[in-house]
């Protein structure tokens, strides 16, 4: 159960172990089953089958809430007392380019609780000596990577290529998948966008390029590389938390200059 329950989360999947800690039939009791999200439920030898469906209705119940609890059911004349205890998988950043800009971002992402994984075809750009604290660095072409990786919901891709080409391929391997991440943003000058976008244009509609977040990041003024990974990082939290990404400020400095009289008439 244990090895399904670390495949699900390595693979960037929620998830849940449900244990039976009660229940009026003694043989069940301590049986376990894993639940993976679009995945399905993979019950323990003793784990009853007939209970499958409505732990698993639970389960996407609760990892929607983000809680686990203690949930009783009863089928085909059976009580069970199960403890569902949820997995949630985090945030995975995928950082494509690990050049100076990448340093910064990948540890900002860290910061904000995301798996980050760094990602460049050059050993002496991707190795653990300059990303100390990252959780995965990956020495591989773009592509072989991207023809691979799991893509959820919760994935977050961020092209910082060395070249329009690499990002053209990595792009056109994306958009090209099933399941769409939450995020592609890509870095980039004017010139350098509209060369991409050019040749991706045959290919895929323009609803589909109009997904891309392209200049990435807010407009902050941004210059160094600091400050770029910090309106990079905003936006991509932006998008995450579904946020307006305006100044928290905006509706209240009119208020606060006039002592909250209209805030407080509410």
């Amino acid at each position: 159960m244990l090895n399904i329950l670390k495949k699900a989360t390595t693979e960037y999947n929620d998830a849940c172990l449900v244990t039976i800690t009660n229940s009026s039939n003694a043989n069940f009791i301590c049986s376990k089953a894993v639940y993976i999200e679009n995945g399905g439920c993979f019950p323990d030898k003793r784990f009853p089958l007939s209970l499958t469906n409505s732990v698993s209705e639970k389960c996407i119940e609760l990892l929607k809430r983000g809680k686990s609890k203690t949930v009783d059911f009863e089928v085909k004349g059976v009580n069970f007392e199960c403890f569902i205890d949820v997995y949630p998988s985090p945030p995975h950043l995928i950082i494509a380019g690990a050049g100076h800009v990448c340093e910064p971002v990948a540890k900002l992402g860290g910061m904000l609780g995301f798996y980050v994984t760094v990602i460049d075809d050059r050993p002496e750009f991707a190795n653990t000596d300059r990303f100390p604290g990252v959780d995965e660095v990956i020495c591989k072409p773009f592509l072989c990577y991207f023809n691979n990786v799991p893509l959820t919901s919760k994935t977050y891709i961020l092209l910082l290529t060395r070249g329009h080409r690499f990002d053209v391929l990595s792009l056109q391997e994306l958009l090209g998948r099933n399941v769409e991440p939450a995020y592609i943003g890509m870095i980039g000058s004017r010139r350098r966008i509209s060369g991409v976008f050019e040749q991706l244009k045959e290919e895929f509609p323009f609803e589909r390029l109009n997904q891309i977040y392209t200049p990435v990041g807010l407009d902050i003024g941004a210059e160094t590389p600091a400050e770029i990974a910090v309106s990079i990082m905003a936006e991509i939290l932006k998008v995450k938390n579904g946020m307006s990404g305006e100044s928290i400020s905006k509706d209240i400095r009119p208020l606060a200059s006039r002592g909250f009289r209209e805030m407080n008439r509410k």
